[in-house]
C-alpha cells in the first residue's frame, strides 16, 4: 500500500501529518513524496481561515483525480467547523475530525473492506487528553514535538477553540523520551508545537514549557530546540531569565500580534496592550543575541478605521520584526467577530495586508542586514546544483557553495551578504 499525507496550517497539523505517517509505515505501508498515483491520500485540514478550507477541498478533488480508485480521507480541524462539511465533498471516502486522528489507518482498513463511505465527527469540546501519538521524522534535520492542544482564550475571530477543544497537555516524562526519540532518528532541531503552547502543563499545574525545555537541554537531548508561537504575557521577567539559561534554545520567538491598535486588540478580546507587547519584545532583546522576533498581524477586523489600522502599521515598524505573516480579516461562522458589525469590505482588507506586508518587508530586510560579518551556525536542509541551504537559529534562511555533502550538519558560516530574502556566506 502506498499512501500520501497532505498538510495544510500549523506545526501541530505537521506533528500529526507525521503521526498519521508512523502508524502507516507500521502497518508495512510506504510513504510517497510526490502523491502519484498512491492507494491512499489523507489531507490533513486547516480551518484558521476560509481560504485554508478552500485549499482543503482542492487537495482532496486533486487527489481524486490523480487516482478515482484510491482512498481519500479527510481529517482535521475543517470538519469541525463546518457542519455540512461531508455533504459538500463527495470526493471523500473518510471524513474525520480531530479526535479520530489516531485511527485513521484502522478507518482506512475498515473501508477497503467494506467500500462504505465513514463519517465520524467526534465532539471535540469533550476531550480532556491530549492523544497518544508520536511523531515521526519526516524531515532530514527538523523535528516537530505536539506537546499540548486546544484553547481556552476564546478570541473573537478564531475558529480553534471549537476545532481544537480545551487545553490539554502532553505529560513531560512522554514529551522529553519522545524528543528522545527523534533525536536517534537523526533530528537536530526539535520544533515545540503547540495551539496554546505556553500554556503547556498549566490544566495540571505539575510542570511548565520552561521545565520542559530544561529537561530536553542534556547531552543526549537536541542540539537545538525552537518554539513555536507565544503569547506575549509569557514573556515575563521570571521567564526570561529561565528561558536565557536553556543552551539549546534558538533566539528565535514568535510573538502572536495581530494587531497594534489597542482599540482592535479589545475587540479581538486579546489580553495586552502594544505597550505591554513591545515591553515583551524589549525585554528579549536585551537578553538574547542578534534575538529573531516574529509575528502575525491580522487587517480590516470588523471596526478597524483606516486611522486605526495606520496606528497598527507603525507600530509594525516600531516593534522591527525580522519576519511577519500578514492576513486579511476572514469571517468564521460562529466566532464573535462574525456577528460584527462595521465590517471592513474585502478590498480594503485586502489593500491594506498589502501596504503592511510592504512596510514588514522593508524591516525584514534589515535584520538580515544587521547579520552581515557575523559567524552563524547553520543547519543545512537542502541541496540545488551544489547550493546547500539551510537556517540559523535565529530562523533566517543562509545559502553556500560546497563541493561536499554537508545536509544535516550544523556548521559555522560567516554570513557576507543578502540576497532574494536570503543570506549567503562562506563556511568557516
Amino acid at each position: 500500500m502506498t499512501f500520501y499525507v497532505y498538510t495544510l496550517g500549523c506545526k501541530v497539523n505537521q506533528y500529526e501529518s507525521s503521526a498519521i505517517a508512523r502508524s502507516f509505515i507500521e502497518n508495512g505501508a510506504v510513504l510517497s513524496k510526490d502523491g502519484e498515483n498512491c492507494d491512499v491520500y489523507c489531507v490533513n485540514t486547516c480551518a484558521v481561515t476560509e481560504e485554508s478550507v478552500r485549499k482543503s477541498r482542492q487537495a482532496i478533488r486533486r487527489a481524486k483525480r490523480k487516482n478515482p480508485y484510491g482512498v481519500t480521507v479527510v481529517c482535521g480541524c475543517a470538519a469541525h467547523s463546518d457542519a455540512n462539511f461531508a455533504e459538500s465533498l463527495p470526493e471523500a471516502d473518510i471524513i474525520t475530525g480531530n479526535r479520530e486522528k489516531g485511527r485513521i489507518f484502522e478507518l482506512v482498513s475498515q473501508f477497503m473492506k467494506t467500500g462504505e463511505r465513514i463519517v465520524e465527527i467526534g465532539d471535540i469540546s469533550k476531550e480532556k487528553q491530549i492523544e497518544k501519538t508520536k511523531a515521526a521524522k519526516t524531515e532530514k534535520t527538523r523535528g516537530v514535538l505536539k506537546i499540548q492542544d486546544g484553547c481556552n482564550n476564546f478570541c473573537t475571530y478564531c475558529v480553534i477553540p471549537y476545532t481544537r477543544g480545551r487545553l490539554r497537555s502532553k505529560d513531560i516524562n512522554e514529551a522529553v523520551a519522545e524528543a528522545k526519540e527523534l533525536v536517534k532518528e537523526g533530528c537536530k532541531e526539535i520544533v515545540l508545537a503547540g495551539i496554546h503552547l505556553d500554556n503547556y502543563g498549566k490544566e495540571t499545574g505539575k510542570f511548565d514549557l520552561c521545565d520542559l525545555l530544561c529537561r530536553l537541554d542534556t547531552e543526549d537531548g537536541p542540539q537545538r530546540v525552537r518554539l513555536g508561537s507565544l503569547e506575549p504575557v509569557f514573556i515575563t521577567e521570571e521567564n526570561v531569565k529561565r528561558l536565557s539559561g536553556v543552551k539549546n534554545l534558538c533566539h528565535h520567538f514568535h510573538l502572536s500580534l495581530q494587531s497594534g491598535c489597542e482599540k482592535t486588540l479589545r475587540a479581538m478580546n486579546r489580553h495586552y496592550t502594544p505597550e505591554e507587547f513591545l515591553s515583551a519584545v524589549k525585554m528579549l532583546r536585551n537578553t538574547f543575541d542578534d534575538c529573531s522576533v516574529t509575528t502575525d498581524i491580522i487587517t480590516g477586523f470588523p471596526g478597524e478605521t483606516d486611522e486605526d489600522f495606520e496606528i497598527s502599521l507603525e507600530f509594525a515598524k516600531k516593534a522591527e520584526f525580522s519576519k511577519v505573516h500578514v492576513f486579511p480579516y476572514s469571517e468564521r461562522k460562529g466566532t464573535a467577530a462574525a456577528k460584527m458589525e462595521n465590517r471592513v469590505p474585502k478590498e480594503i482588507r485586502d489593500l491594506r495586508c498589502r501596504k503592511m506586508i510592504a512596510v514588514c518587508a522593508e524591516n525584514e530586510e534589515k535584520y538580515r542586514k544587521k547579520l552581515i560579518g557575523t559567524v552563524k551556525y547553520v543547519l543545512f536542509e537542502t541541496e540545488e546544483n551544489g547550493v546547500y541551504s539551510g537556517y540559523t537559529p535565529e530562523y533566517v534562511e543562509v545559502k553556500v557553495l560546497s563541493d561536499k555533502n554537508i545536509e544535516n550538519l550544523i556548521l559555522p558560516v560567516k554570513i557576507t551578504d543578502v540576497k532574494n530574502g536570503a543570506a549567503t556566506g562562506v563556511i568557516v
